[in-house]
This record gives structure tokens, C-alpha cells and sequence, in this order.
């Protein structure tokens, strides 16, 4: 795969790398793309669990980790029978991935994600003398992060946040929505708070496309601390005015104009 992709292993050790830069990562630091020991060859359970929350943006990966048993090269002479090694998609509820590892001087080690209703934890445990241990630490991770904790959903990419006026628009009104929805990790012993929203519109070029970022909403909690920040897009396109209907409008808001003089 590092071949196909970056022409050799080299160069796909070298873009492994610039993505941690790009992720901020400080404590990692790849010298191969198997994972096997090798001195200056490092990671940490911080940045594994920043690398994991990145890799679950692509969803596909979980069409694949989260299958505990099947054939490999099933339709041909050569078919394998392969067990996924993380126990935890078949004995934990919720758990659809990532990835186990072990290695001499890493021992036992694993990345894995499960999902409960709204809220999605990834639980990271390194350094484990065996599997069982590393499994049950895992899973004591996921015991308490889902025993304590849950989402808010406090905007949905449904919710109108705001309506703007663009003067050679052609819609008299344009509904902004949040690109994403707007969730907030939350004890679940904690009082409910009170949030407050800010908006900043950061493009009003015409024309605007859906999907496109127009603009920004920040929540804040009650102390103004700025905890989440999601981009706004329109409901619908938005397309200028061209002459002749910009003149036509114009005439009319004239007419407007003269009639509520009178």
C-alpha cells in the first residue's frame, strides 16, 4: 500500500510524518510504516488517540475494522479464514474498531473506538505485559468514559442560526446552518448550562453555494469562554442579480420609497 501510494516506503514514511506536524503532534515520530521497533521509532497514547480521531473521519475504515471474522480472497483457490485480533468487536458492545499491536518492546497494545447513541469514544492503552489485561484495561477506559459521560446536541445541521440581507442576492433572506452538527461532551451529573452563540460571517461574495463556508458560530459557555467553533454554510444557493434584474428591483424599492413618503 506504501508503495502504491507514495512509490515507495520512504516516501510514505516521510508524508506519515508531515501529517503528524500538520496534527501537532509532539510526541511521535515514525521511522516505517509497519509499526515494528526501531530506535527513534515513537508514539504516545495522547497523539495515537489524535491519530485515531482523524483516521474515523474517513468512515469506511469501519466497514473493515469493525468485521470480527471472514474469508480473505474468498472466490479464489488461495482463501484464508481471518479472526480480528481486537476481542472488543465481539465482547463489547458498541465497538467497531481500530486497531491492536504488539511488539517486543511496545508489548501489548490497542486503539479502539466505540460508539453508544450519540456519544463515540476511542480508548487507547499501551504497554500491556498481555492481551487479557490490555482488553480489560481497554474496556474499564470505555466503562467509565460511557458511565459518566454524554453528547449535546445543541444546533443541528437543521437549525437556522441566522438570516442575512446581501443587497444584490437573489433571495430577499439567506438561512446560514451550521456545516456540522454542534455537539458538546458533557458529565452526566453536570447541571445543564446555558450557552451563548456569536456570529461572524467571514464570506458574503454572490454567489454562495451550499456546502460553501460563509461564515462562523462560536458558542460560548456562561464564564464567555469559547468552548466549540463550527463553520455556517446557506440552506440553498444563492445566486447576483444580473442587470435587469437588479434594475427591476431597484425601480420597485423606489416605488416603495415614494409610496410610503406619500
Amino acid at each position: 500500500m506504501a508503495e502504491f501510494i507514495a512509490g515507495s516506503e520512504v516516501e510514505f514514511v516521510d508524508m506519515m510524518n508531515k501529517k503528524v506536524k500538520e496534527l501537532g503532534l509532539k510526541n511521535t515520530f515514525f521511522k516505517n510504516c509497519t509499526g515494528l521497533d526501531e530506535e527513534g521509532h515513537y508514539s504516545s497514547a495522547y497523539d495515537m488517540a489524535i491519530i485515531a480521531r482523524e483516521l474515523l473521519k474517513h468512515e469506511k475504515i469501519l466497514e473493515f475494522s469493525s468485521v470480527y471474522e471472514d474469508y480473505l480472497r474468498e472466490d479464489t483457490d488461495n482463501k484464508f479464514w481471518l479472526v480480528n485480533t481486537n476481542k472488543l468487536v465481539r465482547f463489547y458492545e458498541g465497538t467497531d474498531g481500530l486497531k491492536t499491536g504488539h511488539t517486543d518492546a511496545a508489548k501489548y497494545c490497542l486503539a479502539a473506538t466505540a460508539k453508544r447513541d450519540d456519544l463515540r469514544l476511542i480508548a487507547i492503552v499501551l504497554g500491556e505485559d498481555n492481551s487479557q489485561t490490555r482488553n480489560s484495561e481497554t474496556m474499564s477506559l470505555l466503562d467509565y468514559g460511557f458511565n459518566n459521560y454524554k453528547i449535546e446536541i445543541l444546533k443541528t445541521t437543521d437549525d437556522i442560526v441566522k438570516e442575512i440581507s446581501l443587497d444584490k442576492a437573489t433571495s430577499p433572506k439567506i438561512s446560514l446552518v451550521p456545516m456540522n452538527d454542534i455537539a458538546i461532551l458533557s458529565k452526566k451529573s453536570a447541571d445543564n448550562k446555558k450557552y451563548t452563540y456569536d456570529i461572524k460571517i467571514t464570506n458574503n461574495n454572490l454567489p454562495l453555494k451550499k456546502g460553501d463556508e460563509v461564515g462562523k458560530i462560536i458558542v460560548k459557555d456562561s464564564d464567555n469562554n469559547k468552548i466549540k467553533e463550527e463553520g455556517l454554510t446557506v440552506t440553498e444557493n444563492v445566486d447576483k442579480l444580473n442587470f435587469l434584474e437588479l434594475l427591476g428591483k431597484t425601480l420597485t424599492d423606489m416605488m416603495v420609497g415614494n409610496m410610503n413618503f406619500v
